[in-house]
Protein backbone atom coordinates (compact mmCIF):
# COMPACT_ATOMS: atom_id res chain seq x y z
CA UNK A 1 0.00 0.00 0.00
CA UNK A 2 2.99 2.35 0.44
CA UNK A 3 3.60 2.85 -3.30
CA UNK A 4 0.02 4.02 -4.16
CA UNK A 5 0.07 6.39 -1.19
CA UNK A 6 3.41 7.82 -2.35
CA UNK A 7 2.11 8.28 -5.91
CA UNK A 8 -1.04 9.95 -4.57
CA UNK A 9 1.00 12.33 -2.38
CA UNK A 10 3.22 13.21 -5.34
CA UNK A 11 0.20 13.90 -7.55
CA UNK A 12 -1.33 16.11 -4.87
CA UNK A 13 1.94 18.02 -4.46
CA UNK A 14 2.15 18.60 -8.23
CA UNK A 15 -1.43 19.86 -8.37
CA UNK A 16 -0.95 22.29 -5.51
CA UNK A 17 2.47 23.58 -6.61
CA UNK A 18 2.31 23.40 -10.41
CA UNK A 19 2.99 27.15 -10.77
CA UNK A 20 6.23 26.88 -8.77
CA UNK A 21 7.31 23.77 -10.72
CA UNK A 22 6.53 25.59 -13.95
CA UNK A 23 8.66 28.56 -12.80
CA UNK A 24 11.60 26.26 -11.94
CA UNK A 25 11.37 24.60 -15.37
CA UNK A 26 11.41 28.03 -17.02
CA UNK A 27 14.38 29.15 -14.91
CA UNK A 28 16.34 26.13 -16.17
CA UNK A 29 14.99 25.88 -19.71
CA UNK A 30 15.20 29.52 -20.82
CA UNK A 31 18.90 30.08 -19.94
CA UNK A 32 19.84 26.67 -21.40
CA UNK A 33 18.02 27.56 -24.63
CA UNK A 34 19.74 30.96 -24.85
CA UNK A 35 23.17 29.45 -24.15
CA UNK A 36 22.65 26.64 -26.68
CA UNK A 37 21.48 29.09 -29.32
CA UNK A 38 24.47 31.37 -28.73
CA UNK A 39 26.88 28.42 -28.79
CA UNK A 40 25.55 27.12 -32.13
CA UNK A 41 25.45 30.60 -33.68
CA UNK A 42 29.05 31.34 -32.65
CA UNK A 43 30.32 27.96 -33.86
CA UNK A 44 28.50 28.46 -37.14
CA UNK A 45 30.04 31.92 -37.45
CA UNK A 46 33.53 30.56 -36.77
CA UNK A 47 33.11 27.80 -39.38
CA UNK A 48 31.83 30.32 -41.93
CA UNK A 49 34.84 32.56 -41.33
CA UNK A 50 37.21 29.58 -41.67
CA UNK A 51 35.63 28.54 -44.96
CA UNK A 52 35.88 32.08 -46.32
CA UNK A 53 39.55 32.31 -45.32
CA UNK A 54 40.21 28.95 -46.93
CA UNK A 55 38.72 30.26 -50.17
CA UNK A 56 40.84 33.42 -49.84
CA UNK A 57 44.00 31.33 -49.43
CA UNK A 58 43.15 29.27 -52.50
CA UNK A 59 42.42 32.42 -54.52
CA UNK A 60 45.85 33.81 -53.63
CA UNK A 61 47.43 30.59 -54.92
CA UNK A 62 45.36 30.68 -58.12
CA UNK A 63 46.27 34.32 -58.74
CA UNK A 64 49.95 33.40 -58.43
CA UNK A 65 49.38 30.53 -60.88
CA UNK A 66 47.87 32.92 -63.44
CA UNK A 67 50.30 35.82 -63.08
CA UNK A 68 53.54 33.83 -62.63
CA UNK A 69 53.55 31.54 -65.68
CA UNK A 70 56.23 33.61 -67.45
CA UNK A 71 58.55 33.26 -64.44
CA UNK A 72 58.51 29.48 -63.98
CA UNK A 73 61.72 29.02 -66.03
CA UNK A 74 63.67 31.72 -64.19
CA UNK A 75 64.29 30.88 -60.50
CA UNK A 76 65.70 34.35 -59.70
CA UNK A 77 62.66 36.17 -61.04
CA UNK A 78 60.44 33.66 -59.26
CA UNK A 79 62.25 34.49 -56.01
CA UNK A 80 61.68 38.21 -56.61
CA UNK A 81 57.98 37.59 -57.21
CA UNK A 82 57.66 35.68 -53.92
CA UNK A 83 59.30 38.52 -51.98
CA UNK A 84 57.06 41.08 -53.70
CA UNK A 85 53.95 39.08 -52.76
CA UNK A 86 55.05 38.87 -49.11
CA UNK A 87 55.47 42.66 -48.96
CA UNK A 88 51.98 43.27 -50.38
CA UNK A 89 50.33 40.55 -48.29
CA UNK A 90 51.83 40.51 -44.77
CA UNK A 91 49.44 37.68 -43.86
CA UNK A 92 51.53 35.36 -46.04
CA UNK A 93 54.09 33.95 -43.57
CA UNK A 94 55.74 31.39 -45.81
CA UNK A 95 55.83 30.95 -49.57
CA UNK A 96 57.71 28.17 -51.39
CA UNK A 97 57.89 27.03 -55.00
CA UNK A 98 58.75 23.35 -55.34
CA UNK A 99 60.02 21.43 -58.36
CA UNK A 100 59.77 17.69 -58.72
CA UNK A 101 63.08 15.86 -58.15
CA UNK A 102 62.51 12.15 -58.73
CA UNK A 103 60.10 11.03 -56.02
CA UNK A 104 60.76 14.14 -53.95
CA UNK A 105 60.12 17.86 -54.28
CA UNK A 106 62.94 20.37 -54.04
CA UNK A 107 62.54 24.01 -53.02
CA UNK A 108 63.63 26.32 -55.90
CA UNK A 109 62.32 29.62 -54.49
CA UNK A 110 61.31 30.51 -50.95
CA UNK A 111 60.87 33.33 -48.48
CA UNK A 112 63.07 31.13 -46.26
CA UNK A 113 66.19 31.45 -48.39
CA UNK A 114 68.17 28.88 -46.35
CA UNK A 115 65.64 26.27 -47.51
CA UNK A 116 66.32 26.80 -51.23
CA UNK A 117 67.72 23.61 -52.71
CA UNK A 118 66.46 21.43 -49.84
CA UNK A 119 63.87 18.67 -50.11
CA UNK A 120 60.31 19.21 -48.82
CA UNK A 121 58.82 15.98 -47.48
CA UNK A 122 55.23 17.11 -46.73
CA UNK A 123 52.64 14.54 -47.74
CA UNK A 124 50.37 17.32 -48.99
CA UNK A 125 52.89 17.93 -51.76
CA UNK A 126 52.51 14.43 -53.18
CA UNK A 127 48.71 14.52 -52.85
CA UNK A 128 48.41 17.86 -54.64
CA UNK A 129 50.79 16.76 -57.42
CA UNK A 130 49.37 13.34 -58.17
CA UNK A 131 45.71 14.36 -57.73
CA UNK A 132 46.39 17.55 -59.71
CA UNK A 133 44.28 19.66 -57.35
CA UNK A 134 44.72 22.34 -54.74
CA UNK A 135 44.80 21.36 -51.06
CA UNK A 136 44.02 23.68 -48.14
CA UNK A 137 44.57 22.61 -44.53
CA UNK A 138 44.76 24.15 -41.05
CA UNK A 139 48.12 24.08 -39.29
CA UNK A 140 49.86 25.58 -36.26
CA UNK A 141 53.16 26.09 -38.07
CA UNK A 142 54.14 29.05 -40.22
CA UNK A 143 57.46 27.57 -41.29
CA UNK A 144 58.65 26.76 -44.78
CA UNK A 145 57.62 23.56 -46.57
CA UNK A 146 61.08 22.20 -45.79
CA UNK A 147 60.11 21.92 -42.11
CA UNK A 148 56.43 20.99 -42.60
CA UNK A 149 56.73 17.58 -40.99
CA UNK A 150 58.94 18.81 -38.15
CA UNK A 151 56.25 20.61 -36.10
CA UNK A 152 57.54 21.27 -32.57
CA UNK A 153 55.53 20.54 -29.40
CA UNK A 154 55.36 24.27 -28.66
CA UNK A 155 53.96 24.99 -32.13
CA UNK A 156 51.44 22.15 -31.84
CA UNK A 157 50.11 23.64 -28.59
CA UNK A 158 50.16 27.22 -29.85
CA UNK A 159 47.04 29.30 -30.36
CA UNK A 160 48.14 30.74 -33.70
CA UNK A 161 46.50 29.19 -36.74
CA UNK A 162 47.45 29.22 -40.41
CA UNK A 163 45.86 28.07 -43.60
CA UNK A 164 48.31 25.93 -45.55
CA UNK A 165 47.82 25.81 -49.29
CA UNK A 166 49.51 23.45 -51.73
CA UNK A 167 48.60 23.63 -55.41
CA UNK A 168 50.10 22.64 -58.76
CA UNK A 169 51.39 25.43 -61.02
CA UNK A 170 50.81 24.85 -64.73
CA UNK A 171 52.88 26.23 -67.58
CA UNK A 172 51.64 27.89 -70.74
CA UNK A 173 50.88 24.48 -72.24
CA UNK A 174 48.67 23.57 -69.27
CA UNK A 175 50.98 20.87 -67.93
CA UNK A 176 52.08 20.70 -64.30
CA UNK A 177 55.49 22.19 -63.83
CA UNK A 178 55.84 23.29 -60.19
CA UNK A 179 54.11 23.24 -56.79
CA UNK A 180 53.24 26.31 -54.73
CA UNK A 181 53.25 25.90 -50.93
CA UNK A 182 52.02 28.82 -48.79
CA UNK A 183 51.13 29.56 -45.16
CA UNK A 184 48.61 32.38 -44.56
CA UNK A 185 48.16 33.70 -41.02
CA UNK A 186 44.72 33.80 -39.38
CA UNK A 187 45.96 35.98 -36.52
CA UNK A 188 43.97 39.12 -37.38
CA UNK A 189 40.76 37.19 -38.04
CA UNK A 190 41.22 35.10 -34.88
CA UNK A 191 41.70 38.26 -32.82
CA UNK A 192 38.51 39.78 -34.25
CA UNK A 193 36.60 36.54 -33.69
CA UNK A 194 37.95 36.25 -30.14
CA UNK A 195 36.94 39.83 -29.36
CA UNK A 196 33.46 39.27 -30.76
CA UNK A 197 33.18 35.99 -28.89
CA UNK A 198 34.19 37.70 -25.65
CA UNK A 199 31.50 40.35 -25.99
CA UNK A 200 28.98 37.76 -27.18
CA UNK A 201 29.60 35.58 -24.13
CA UNK A 202 29.56 38.64 -21.86
CA UNK A 203 26.19 39.79 -23.17
CA UNK A 204 24.99 36.20 -23.03
CA UNK A 205 25.93 36.04 -19.35
CA UNK A 206 24.15 39.36 -18.69
CA UNK A 207 21.07 38.19 -20.61
CA UNK A 208 20.95 34.88 -18.76
CA UNK A 209 21.32 36.73 -15.44
CA UNK A 210 18.47 39.08 -16.31
CA UNK A 211 16.29 36.18 -17.43
CA UNK A 212 17.03 34.26 -14.24
CA UNK A 213 16.21 37.32 -12.12
CA UNK A 214 13.03 37.89 -14.12
CA UNK A 215 11.93 34.29 -13.81
CA UNK A 216 12.84 34.26 -10.14
CA UNK A 217 10.67 37.32 -9.61
CA UNK A 218 7.92 35.59 -11.57
CA UNK A 219 7.80 32.89 -8.92
CA UNK A 220 6.57 35.64 -6.61
CA UNK A 221 4.05 36.62 -9.28
CA UNK A 222 2.92 33.00 -9.41
CA UNK A 223 2.47 33.14 -5.65
CA UNK A 224 0.36 36.26 -6.09
CA UNK A 225 -1.61 34.45 -8.81
CA UNK A 226 -2.32 31.59 -6.41
CA UNK A 227 -3.33 34.08 -3.72
CA UNK A 228 -5.51 35.95 -6.23
CA UNK A 229 -7.20 32.70 -7.26
CA UNK A 230 -7.89 31.86 -3.62
CA UNK A 231 -9.24 35.36 -3.03
CA UNK A 232 -11.53 34.92 -6.03
CA UNK A 233 -12.74 31.63 -4.60
CA UNK A 234 -13.40 33.32 -1.23
CA UNK A 235 -15.13 36.22 -3.01
CA UNK A 236 -17.29 33.74 -4.93
CA UNK A 237 -18.16 31.98 -1.69
CA UNK A 238 -19.07 35.36 -0.21
CA UNK A 239 -21.31 36.18 -3.18
CA UNK A 240 -22.96 32.76 -3.01
CA UNK A 241 -23.56 33.16 0.74
CA UNK A 242 -25.03 36.66 0.33
CA UNK A 243 -27.27 35.45 -2.49
CA UNK A 244 -28.44 32.44 -0.49
CA UNK A 245 -28.90 34.39 2.75
CA UNK A 246 -30.79 37.18 0.96
CA UNK A 247 -33.14 34.71 -0.68
CA UNK A 248 -33.75 32.98 2.66
CA UNK A 249 -34.41 36.31 4.43
CA UNK A 250 -36.68 37.63 1.71
CA UNK A 251 -39.68 35.41 2.45
CA UNK A 252 -39.84 35.88 6.28
CA UNK A 253 -39.24 39.64 5.91
CA UNK A 254 -42.12 39.90 3.45
CA UNK A 255 -44.31 37.95 5.84
CA UNK A 256 -43.38 40.18 8.81
CA UNK A 257 -44.14 43.30 6.76
CA UNK A 258 -47.50 41.84 5.77
CA UNK A 259 -48.52 41.04 9.35
CA UNK A 260 -47.31 44.43 10.63
CA UNK A 261 -49.29 46.15 7.89
CA UNK A 262 -52.44 44.26 8.94
CA UNK A 263 -51.98 45.32 12.58
CA UNK A 264 -51.39 48.96 11.59
CA UNK A 265 -54.55 48.91 9.46
CA UNK A 266 -56.53 47.64 12.50
CA UNK A 267 -57.40 44.39 10.76
CA UNK A 268 -57.37 42.59 14.15
CA UNK A 269 -59.01 45.36 16.13
CA UNK A 270 -58.09 48.89 17.04
CA UNK A 271 -54.76 49.26 18.86
CA UNK A 272 -53.79 51.73 21.54
CA UNK A 273 -51.53 54.58 20.48
CA UNK A 274 -48.37 53.30 22.18
CA UNK A 275 -48.42 49.70 20.78
CA UNK A 276 -49.32 51.13 17.38
CA UNK A 277 -46.34 53.52 17.53
CA UNK A 278 -44.02 50.62 18.37
CA UNK A 279 -45.43 48.56 15.49
CA UNK A 280 -45.03 51.58 13.17
CA UNK A 281 -41.34 51.83 14.09
CA UNK A 282 -40.93 48.08 13.63
CA UNK A 283 -42.62 48.36 10.22
CA UNK A 284 -40.13 51.07 9.12
CA UNK A 285 -37.19 48.97 10.34
CA UNK A 286 -38.55 45.94 8.46
CA UNK A 287 -38.94 48.08 5.33
CA UNK A 288 -35.32 49.16 5.64
CA UNK A 289 -34.27 45.52 6.09
CA UNK A 290 -36.30 44.49 3.02
CA UNK A 291 -34.62 47.24 0.97
CA UNK A 292 -31.19 46.08 2.12
CA UNK A 293 -32.04 42.47 1.18
CA UNK A 294 -33.21 43.54 -2.30
CA UNK A 295 -30.07 45.64 -2.76
CA UNK A 296 -27.84 42.73 -1.75
CA UNK A 297 -29.67 40.45 -4.20
CA UNK A 298 -29.15 43.01 -6.99
CA UNK A 299 -25.46 43.38 -6.11
CA UNK A 300 -25.07 39.60 -6.21
CA UNK A 301 -26.83 39.35 -9.58
CA UNK A 302 -24.76 42.16 -11.10
CA UNK A 303 -21.40 40.90 -9.82
CA UNK A 304 -22.11 37.34 -10.98
CA UNK A 305 -23.44 38.51 -14.35
CA UNK A 306 -26.89 37.07 -13.65
CA UNK A 307 -28.93 40.25 -14.05
CA UNK A 308 -31.01 39.85 -17.20
CA UNK A 309 -32.73 42.82 -18.84
CA UNK A 310 -35.76 42.72 -21.08
CA UNK A 311 -35.38 46.00 -22.94
CA UNK A 312 -38.23 47.23 -25.09
CA UNK A 313 -39.47 50.60 -26.38
CA UNK A 314 -41.21 52.72 -23.72
CA UNK A 315 -42.72 56.19 -23.87
CA UNK A 316 -40.62 58.32 -21.44
CA UNK A 317 -43.42 60.80 -20.56
CA UNK A 318 -45.76 58.00 -19.43
CA UNK A 319 -42.96 56.39 -17.43
CA UNK A 320 -41.97 59.60 -15.61
CA UNK A 321 -45.61 60.57 -14.90
CA UNK A 322 -46.14 57.18 -13.24
CA UNK A 323 -43.06 57.70 -11.02
CA UNK A 324 -44.19 61.24 -10.11
CA UNK A 325 -47.63 59.95 -9.09
CA UNK A 326 -46.04 57.20 -7.00
CA UNK A 327 -43.54 59.50 -5.20
CA UNK A 328 -45.75 62.58 -4.79
CA UNK A 329 -46.93 61.57 -1.31
CA UNK A 330 -43.29 61.40 -0.06
CA UNK A 331 -42.63 64.92 -1.35
CA UNK A 332 -45.86 66.32 0.12
CA UNK A 333 -45.00 64.90 3.56
CA UNK A 334 -41.91 67.15 3.53
CA UNK A 335 -43.89 70.03 1.96
CA UNK A 336 -41.68 70.02 -1.12
CA UNK A 337 -42.64 71.25 -4.56
CA UNK A 338 -42.58 68.28 -6.92
CA UNK A 339 -43.21 68.50 -10.64
CA UNK A 340 -42.47 67.00 -14.02
CA UNK A 341 -41.80 69.55 -16.76
CA UNK A 342 -43.33 67.63 -19.60
CA UNK A 343 -42.06 68.63 -23.05
CA UNK A 344 -44.47 70.29 -25.43
CA UNK A 345 -43.74 67.83 -28.23
CA UNK A 346 -44.08 64.06 -27.79
CA UNK A 347 -40.77 62.27 -27.26
CA UNK A 348 -39.52 59.23 -29.11
CA UNK A 349 -39.66 55.92 -27.18
CA UNK A 350 -36.56 54.86 -25.26
CA UNK A 351 -35.13 51.33 -25.19
CA UNK A 352 -35.20 50.21 -21.53
CA UNK A 353 -36.22 47.42 -19.18
CA UNK A 354 -39.49 48.58 -17.64
CA UNK A 355 -39.04 47.28 -14.09
CA UNK A 356 -35.38 48.35 -13.90
CA UNK A 357 -35.92 51.88 -15.25
CA UNK A 358 -38.67 52.35 -12.67
CA UNK A 359 -36.27 51.09 -9.98
CA UNK A 360 -33.66 53.62 -11.16
CA UNK A 361 -36.02 56.59 -11.23
CA UNK A 362 -37.64 55.72 -7.89
CA UNK A 363 -34.19 55.47 -6.30
CA UNK A 364 -33.03 58.81 -7.74
CA UNK A 365 -36.27 60.66 -6.92
CA UNK A 366 -36.33 59.14 -3.43
CA UNK A 367 -32.75 60.34 -2.82
CA UNK A 368 -33.62 63.81 -4.10
CA UNK A 369 -36.57 64.02 -1.70
CA UNK A 370 -34.60 62.60 1.26
CA UNK A 371 -31.72 65.07 0.85
CA UNK A 372 -33.91 68.16 0.21
CA UNK A 373 -35.08 69.76 3.49
CA UNK A 374 -36.93 72.58 1.68
CA UNK A 375 -37.59 73.80 -1.82
CA UNK A 376 -38.48 71.22 -4.40
CA UNK A 377 -37.60 68.48 -6.87
CA UNK A 378 -38.03 68.82 -10.62
CA UNK A 379 -37.84 66.17 -13.38
CA UNK A 380 -37.22 67.09 -17.00
CA UNK A 381 -36.84 64.95 -20.13
CA UNK A 382 -34.84 66.50 -22.98
CA UNK A 383 -33.50 64.91 -26.18
CA UNK A 384 -29.74 65.26 -25.98
CA UNK A 385 -29.14 64.30 -29.60
CA UNK A 386 -30.67 62.02 -32.23
CA UNK A 387 -29.70 58.91 -30.25
CA UNK A 388 -30.05 59.87 -26.58
CA UNK A 389 -32.69 61.13 -24.17
CA UNK A 390 -31.54 62.94 -21.00
CA UNK A 391 -33.65 62.57 -17.85
CA UNK A 392 -32.73 65.16 -15.18
CA UNK A 393 -33.71 65.02 -11.51
CA UNK A 394 -32.93 68.42 -10.00
CA UNK A 395 -33.34 69.34 -6.33
CA UNK A 396 -32.67 72.32 -4.09
CA UNK A 397 -31.25 70.15 -1.32
CA UNK A 398 -28.06 69.77 0.66
CA UNK A 399 -25.72 69.28 -2.31
CA UNK A 400 -22.27 67.77 -1.95
CA UNK A 401 -18.56 68.51 -2.32
CA UNK A 402 -16.44 67.67 -5.37
CA UNK A 403 -14.73 64.90 -3.38
CA UNK A 404 -18.09 63.36 -2.51
CA UNK A 405 -19.19 63.50 -6.16
CA UNK A 406 -16.10 61.47 -7.16
CA UNK A 407 -17.02 58.69 -4.71
CA UNK A 408 -20.80 58.89 -5.05
CA UNK A 409 -21.25 55.76 -7.17
CA UNK A 410 -18.90 53.57 -5.14
CA UNK A 411 -20.32 50.58 -3.31
CA UNK A 412 -21.39 51.31 0.32
CA UNK A 413 -20.39 54.99 0.01
CA UNK A 414 -22.64 57.57 1.65
CA UNK A 415 -22.14 61.32 1.94
CA UNK A 416 -21.34 61.88 5.60
CA UNK A 417 -22.05 65.34 7.00
CA UNK A 418 -23.89 66.64 10.04
CA UNK A 419 -26.95 67.16 7.81
CA UNK A 420 -26.97 63.62 6.36
CA UNK A 421 -26.00 61.70 9.49
CA UNK A 422 -29.59 60.73 10.45
CA UNK A 423 -30.84 60.00 6.91
CA UNK A 424 -31.19 56.21 6.46
CA UNK A 425 -29.65 54.35 3.51
CA UNK A 426 -27.56 51.30 2.55
CA UNK A 427 -24.97 52.98 0.33
CA UNK A 428 -25.79 50.48 -2.43
CA UNK A 429 -28.62 52.19 -4.30
CA UNK A 430 -26.50 54.52 -6.49
CA UNK A 431 -23.94 51.80 -7.24
CA UNK A 432 -26.75 49.49 -8.37
CA UNK A 433 -28.34 52.34 -10.34
CA UNK A 434 -25.11 53.06 -12.21
CA UNK A 435 -24.59 49.38 -13.07
CA UNK A 436 -28.16 48.98 -14.40
CA UNK A 437 -27.96 52.22 -16.43
CA UNK A 438 -24.75 50.99 -18.06
CA UNK A 439 -26.32 47.57 -18.73
CA UNK A 440 -29.00 49.45 -20.69
CA UNK A 441 -26.25 51.24 -22.70
CA UNK A 442 -26.85 54.45 -20.78
CA UNK A 443 -24.82 56.89 -18.70
CA UNK A 444 -25.37 58.58 -15.34
CA UNK A 445 -23.55 61.62 -13.96
CA UNK A 446 -24.00 64.24 -11.22
CA UNK A 447 -23.59 68.00 -10.86
CA UNK A 448 -23.85 69.40 -7.34
CA UNK A 449 -23.03 72.44 -5.23
CA UNK A 450 -23.00 72.27 -1.44
CA UNK A 451 -25.97 74.02 0.21
CA UNK A 452 -27.43 74.77 -3.25
CA UNK A 453 -28.63 71.49 -4.72
CA UNK A 454 -27.93 68.50 -6.93
CA UNK A 455 -28.77 67.50 -10.48
CA UNK A 456 -28.57 63.84 -11.51
CA UNK A 457 -28.65 63.18 -15.25
CA UNK A 458 -29.41 59.83 -16.85
CA UNK A 459 -28.75 59.41 -20.58
CA UNK A 460 -30.72 56.56 -22.18
CA UNK A 461 -30.80 55.41 -25.82
CA UNK A 462 -33.80 56.05 -28.03
CA UNK A 463 -35.44 52.98 -29.52
CA UNK A 464 -34.54 52.39 -33.15
CA UNK A 465 -37.09 53.80 -35.57
CA UNK A 466 -39.37 51.15 -37.05
CA UNK A 467 -38.73 50.36 -40.72
CA UNK A 468 -41.39 51.84 -43.02
CA UNK A 469 -43.91 49.35 -44.36
CA UNK A 470 -43.17 48.14 -47.86
CA UNK A 471 -45.41 49.54 -50.60
CA UNK A 472 -47.66 46.93 -52.19
CA UNK A 473 -46.38 45.59 -55.49
CA UNK A 474 -48.19 46.13 -58.77
CA UNK A 475 -49.12 42.47 -58.84
CA UNK A 476 -51.17 42.87 -55.65
CA UNK A 477 -52.93 46.06 -56.65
Amino acid sequence: MAAPLKIGATSLFLKKNWQIIYAVILIVLVPVTIISNTFFVINGFRKTVDVELQRTALIIGKMFNVTGKDLFADADKLQERLEAVSKVLPEVKSLDVLARDGDDFKVIASLYKQGIGQVAHGRQNALAWYDNQSIAYLTRSSRSAVFEEKLTTEEARGSQRYWGVVMPLSGADGKKELLLSAKISLELIDELVSTNLFWSYLWLAITVLIVILLLASNTRIFEYAILFRKLKEVDQMKDDFISMASHELRAPTTAIRGYLSLFLEDAFGKLDEKPKSILQTTYHITNHLATLIEDLLDVSRIEQGRMKLDSKPMQPETLVEEIVAQMRFEAEKKQLAFEYKKPAEPLRPIMVDESRIKQILINLVSNAIKYTPKGGVTITTIPKDDKTLEIKITDTGLGMSAEAREKLFQKFYRVKTTDTRDIPGTGLGLWITKQIVELMDGRIYVDSIEKVGTQVSVDLPFAAAAAPAAAPSDAKK
